[in-house]
């Protein structure tokens, strides 16, 4: 049942043109509907929501100067929290980042923030950044990857100086910030050639981090942690380390990415083939079997996916 209180809330966000509050209180109310089986209630509150996905801050952001426009991505969101395959470890910390956020009013009361500020890493492959685009979907934010490879320079304080404005964009546009291979940003002070400058630029991003009091999500995600600073791990609120698929979480990929015309396989027999594998490889090899099947017009066969193993073995091991 929908309380009192979020519908006064509710109101008086819209009044004072609050649209982020507004979103809030009635992502609560869906959740709370589809907690009571209100499951249509919810859908319709969702889908509302759904079909005016922060056009007024988007439009503001579009609207930006060259500076700050050519250092950041306004990326699609394609995916549903059911189709990342994880641990249920990960699947867990996921499920309370959004709980958290969707009811951070209840914790502010309590003096406590919800966690926001996070930290991915783990080989390529296993779903860091299909996470970053799950979180703005599933709370509704818009989806921003961080261009890395444009925010760090070469020049003196140029950096740290784009750091800077990127900070002021996600405290005046609420969403999700994705700065993909993070490293080159928290890299360990001493391990370049240039330790001044790296001192500078990681210095410069905590600062900038801790002082961070915005709405948004802020995730930095990397596929090599090793060589992060230390000084980071503590500066973040939650750090999730994903790992390569084990084998429930391969049969799973396999259920899931494989279509009808698969009924003819033992995926249970295949699994361990794909033991070693990240989720992205083996849903590469499902592809190229679908397409197969498809062109070709035939059921797909557990030989027919021993020869696409063997194809993407090769190719990696001309590659490596």
């Amino acid at each position: 049942m929908i309380a009192t209180e979020q519908v006064v809330s509710l109101i008086r966000s819209h009044m004072d043109n609050d649209d982020v509050q507004f979103r809030k209180i009635a992502m609560q109310i869906a959740a709370s509907e589809a907690k009571a089986g209100h499951r249509v209630a919810a859908s319709r509150i969702n889908e509302a929501l759904l079909s005016r996905s922060f056009d007024g801050k988007l439009l503001k952001l579009k609207s930006l100067n060259s500076d700050i426009s050519d250092l950041v991505i306004v990326a699609d969101k394609h995916y549903q929290l059911k189709d990342l395959v994880v641990s249920s470890e990960i699947s867990s910390k996921i499920d309370r980042i959004i709980k958290e956020y969707m009811e951070q009013d209840k914790l502010h009361k309590y003096n406590l923030d919800n966690r926001r500020k996070l930290l991915l890493y783990g080989t390529s492959g296993t779903g860091k950044t299909m996470t970053a685009g799950i979180l703005a979907q599933e709370l509704n934010l818009p989806y921003i990857i961080v261009r890395t490879e444009k925010v760090v320079t070469k020049f003196m304080g140029e950096t740290s100086l784009k750091l800077g404005k990127i900070f002021d964009m996600i405290a005046d546009i609420p969403a999700v910030y994705l700065f993909d291979e993070f490293d080159a940003i928290g890299v360990q002070r001493g391990l370049d050639n240039e330790v001044g400058e790296q001192r500078r630029i990681l210095n410069s991003f905590l600062q900038l981090l801790e002082r961070d009091q915005s709405e948004s999500i802020i995730i930095a995600a990397t596929n090599n942690v090793e060589a992060l600073d230390k000084a980071l791990f503590r500066r973040f609120d939650d750090s999730i380390e994903y790992t390569l698929p084990k084998t429930d979480e391969i049969i799973k990929l396999l259920k899931e990415t494989l279509c009808d015309n698969s009924q003819s396989i033992d995926i249970y027999a295949l699994a361990d083939n794909f033991v070693g594998m990240s989720h992205a490889e083996i849903k590469l090899i499902c592809s190229d079997v679908m397409k197969e099947s498809i062109l070709d017009g035939c059921p797909i066969t557990n030989n027919m996916i021993h020869n696409a193993i063997v194809q993407r073995r090769s190719a990696y091991q001309m590659i490596g």
